[in-house]
């Protein structure tokens, strides 16, 4: 597959899947026959290279978008974690267990662990980082970010051409 793709574990996404994987990232809702049609296959060929992506790991998951002010979560903050190594093993289970933990990456740079928190209020935000964060083993310290305007959320990105 070459016709410009993008490499995929030792092989290329051509065009059709990234029609196909675009649809999807617009809307997971959208019907077989309207994927086909924007990826310019037949129905039984889009459904065949939906399966392939999704048995091959590229499409992971279907998933919901979901305004988070809306649900009452006003606050969204980037908390940058610092401690000791040996630590961070017995404390991704609990990071892991923290719903207002939306993701959680172990970085390498200043800080140690990323968190992506949302939380109603500072109130809450306070409790999670001061009650609960430092106080994990082998916390050193903590540095939190307030986004104050989400300005891109892509749920699809793509390397540059």
């Amino acid at each position: 597959m070459t016709n410009g793709g993008r490499q995929r574990g030792g092989r290329l996404l051509d065009s059709t899947d990234q029609a196909i994987i675009d649809a999807l990232a617009e809307d997971a809702r959208t019907g077989i026959s309207e994927i086909a049609a924007l990826a310019n296959v037949s129905r039984a060929t889009a459904y065949n290279r939906i399966r392939r992506l999704t048995d091959e790991g590229v499409i992971r998951g279907y998933s919901v978008v979901a305004d988070h002010t809306r649900m009452g979560l006003g606050v969204t903050a980037l908390v940058l974690i610092s401690g000791s190594q040996p630590d961070w093993r017995a404390n991704r289970e609990i990071i892991s267990a923290y719903p207002e933990v939306e993701y959680a990456w172990y970085v390498v740079g200043s800080a140690d662990i990323v968190l992506l928190v949302r939380v109603a209020d500072t109130h809450q935000l306070r409790d999670l980082i001061l009650t609960r964060l430092q106080a994990l083993p082998g916390v050193t310290a903590t540095e939190t970010l307030t986004v104050i305007d989400e300005v891109v959320h892509r749920p699809v990105v793509r390397p540059a051409e």
